[in-house]
């Protein structure tokens, strides 16, 4: 069985954090548009790396699947992105299926199959299932949130971690300076082994979605 997933409703906003709170947990108070579009800059790039490092994407977006190949499909089809916040159709060889014949999980995004009774059955087909669906957080910019705290907390620090390190030669490790003492520095490049500092590992280490 495959799946192709199209965004059809991009995300109104991609960062997981604010400028304000990145300010605030920096302690910046002043008003600097130099220093404030380069912070704006390293959310993005924090952002990214986050969902680069759980190989997700977290902003909600409306996108529509489709499943195909092996025409016995289990009793679940995983959809591509989680947490499902709604269904707005399925359509099994270009037949609408009513919403009383599937059940979706949604923070795992699995999309249970059931029968006229209500009992679960397999997904079966000859051509395909389309499925339309939003999926994702509302994110700390947005209206109504629902990006867990956890996640932005990771951002901010690692928006603080870039902050701390400009101008800094990303090659040296350490330093020892004499009577006043020695310094280490976390080292990593996203896609490597430990590539976040360990703060941000822990944050979001609960989020990485595990697909059955």
């Amino acid at each position: 069985m495959r799946s192709i997933a199209t965004v059809t409703v991009a995300p109104a906003e991609t960062s997981l954090t604010t400028l304000t709170r990145v300010k605030s947990e920096l302690n910046l108070t002043t008003v600097d548009a130099a220093r404030d579009a380069l912070l704006e800059s390293k959310i993005d790039e924090a952002s990214s790396d986050i969902e680069a490092h759980l190989a997700r994407v977290l902003a909600r977006a409306t996108l529509s699947e489709r499943f195909w190949g092996e025409p016995n499909g289990g009793e679940y089809l995983v959809l591509a992105r989680a947490p499902g916040v709604s269904i707005t159709s399925v359509t099994l060889d270009d037949v609408l299926v009513s919403a009383s014949e599937y059940r979706l999980e949604p923070e795992t995004g699995l999309l249970y199959r059931l029968d006229s009774s209500g009992y679960p059955c397999a997904w079966t087909w000859c051509k395909d299932v389309v499925i339309v669906y939003v999926a994702g957080y509302l994110l700390p910019a947005e209206t109504g949130r629902t990006l867990p705290y956890a996640l932005e907390a990771a951002a901010v620090e690692l928006v603080s971690s870039y902050w701390a390190s400009r101008g800094r030669d990303p090659t040296v490790r350490s330093e020892d300076i004499p009577g006043l003492g020695a310094v280490s520095y976390w080292v990593g490049a996203v896609g490597e082994a430990g590539d976040l500092p360990p703060g941000v590992e822990s944050k979001i280490a609960p989020f990485r979605r595990v697909l059955v």
